[in-house]
């Protein structure tokens, strides 16, 4: 059998709902061809199937599908191409072996670039496989690759690949629940992930850290300076980029909080005052839990803004089923993405603002690495030492105290007093 180029088997989420459930019909036709070339020395196609039915209990939700769909495709195609043989001839030890290859992938796996799945052919509507596309990305730092977009220089490709102990750990995860939805099916008896002793020698057990997650004040400020400039310029598309920022970082969320979930989409009355007058934030966080966040006055500041940039009263009514955020055409609902572009272009702006003012690369840097993620860690940060950790720990939505103490509070001062939500930190 002559080894097939690698290539994705999976395409997005809703092209993945669309597929029969229980056969190949509507199926991509490269994908079906990649699997004949793999039969008969390997039941690529029962496998495949095992698979797919597997993921459709994820699919659920778009985020929650695309984990999955990583891990599983790697396995598959490990199994296969490395391996050559069924995922369900997989021992004990071959599990242990693609562990090991998630930590050092040969390199003609791993790509330079996120690329998309699969990309226009010849035919009208026929889609095909990416040639660049690779099961692993190493893209080196984000602040590198900013910069060389600055300046027109080449990107400098990564010599190794370098994982995550997440990474890892999540890997060993899918793998070991997609072996438990295999014996659940009455299809193996063993799970040969579940049988590897101590797993977590493949993933060191850390801390958590947001060491270099951080925006420091000027750089803050620089965000939320240039957020505002941005609204005055032009408040049609960006009083609501004004508004993502502010909230992202006055109530410490995640982005699916935001966002919303598949059973859940944020209204403005997630915005909710209490019999005392103090107002909450009510999002549905990680296991659908409902939380409650304390909202503080600069935030309602904010929030007045953006309502009447909406032609919204100043603040929500109870029982206001308006959406929360509008996509610029005026339809409820923004997707994962589309809030990080958002703030992405915000970040982009504030670095743009920092070299017309003259500052050097070393305060521009970090900058240039930041995440959406980085404000809710930003924001967490500056509150630590003036918060109650049970306090900081419930607007998190921390399961455990001891998560909210390990990241936040161990390099602050001990003694700390309850004197709420700091204001906006602003350049002297």
């Amino acid at each position: 059998m002559t080894e097939p180029v690698l290539q994705p088997l999976f395409d997005t989420h809703a092209r993945f709902l669309a597929l029969s459930p229980s056969s190949l019909v509507f199926e991509n036709r490269f994908v079906v061809r990649f699997l004949n070339r793999l039969e008969p020395e390997i039941p690529a196609k029962a496998d495949y199937l095992h698979a797919r039915d597997f993921l459709r209990d994820y699919a659920g939700w778009e985020t929650t599908y695309k984990a999955y769909r990583i891990q599983v495709e790697r396995l598959l195609l490990w199994s296969w191409l490395k391996k050559g043989s069924s995922v369900l001839k997989l021992t004990r030890e071959d599990a242990e072996a693609f562990l090991g290859f998630c930590r050092e992938p040969d390199m003609e796996w791993v790509g330079q670039a996120v690329r998309r799945r699969f990309i226009a052919g010849e035919e009208p509507g026929e889609l095909v496989p990416n040639p660049q596309w690779r099961p692993y990305e190493s893209l080196g730092s984000k602040a590198a690759r900013k910069l060389a977009d600055e300046t027109g220089l080449p990107r400098q490709a990564p010599e190794h690949y370098k994982v995550t102990a997440s990474s890892l750990k999540q890997a060993f995860t899918i793998c070991c629940s997609f072996y438990d939805f295999l014996v659940g099916q009455n299809t193996l008896l063993d799970n040969p992930f579940r049988a590897i002793e101590e797993p977590g020698r493949f993933f060191e057990k850390r801390a958590p850290s947001i060491e270099g997650k951080v925006l420091n004040p000027l750089q803050w400020a620089f965000v939320i300076e240039t957020a505002e400039w941005m609204a005055h310029q032009d408040a049609e598309r960006h009083e609501r980029t004004l508004f993502v920022v502010a909230t992202l970082f006055s109530l410490y969320l995640r982005i699916s909080e935001l966002a919303g979930r598949p059973d859940w989409h944020p209204t403005m009355q997630a915005f909710q005052q209490d019999g005392d007058g103090a107002w909450w934030y009510v999002t549905v966080g990680k296991g659908g839990k409902e939380r409650r966040i304390s909202v503080g006055s600069e935030l309602l500041g904010y929030l007045k803004r953006y309502r009447m940039s909406r032609n919204l009263t100043p603040l929500p009514q109870p029982g206001e089923n308006v959406p929360l955020l509008l996509k610029l055409d005026g339809r409820g609902g923004l997707t994962d993405r589309q809030i990080r572009n958002i703030v992405q272009k915000c970040f982009d702006s504030a670095v743009k603002r920092m070299q017309a003012e003259g500052r050097g690369e070393r305060e521009i840097a970090s900058l240039r690495a930041a995440s959406t993620y980085w404000l809710r860690h930003t924001s967490a940060s500056y509150d630590a030492p003036h918060r109650p950790l049970r306090s900081l720990q419930v607007d998190l939505g921390h399961a455990k105290a001891s998560t909210t103490h390990d990241i936040y509070y161990q390099s602050v001062e001990p003694e700390r007093t309850p004197t709420g939500r700091p204001r906006r930190l602003k350049r002297q």
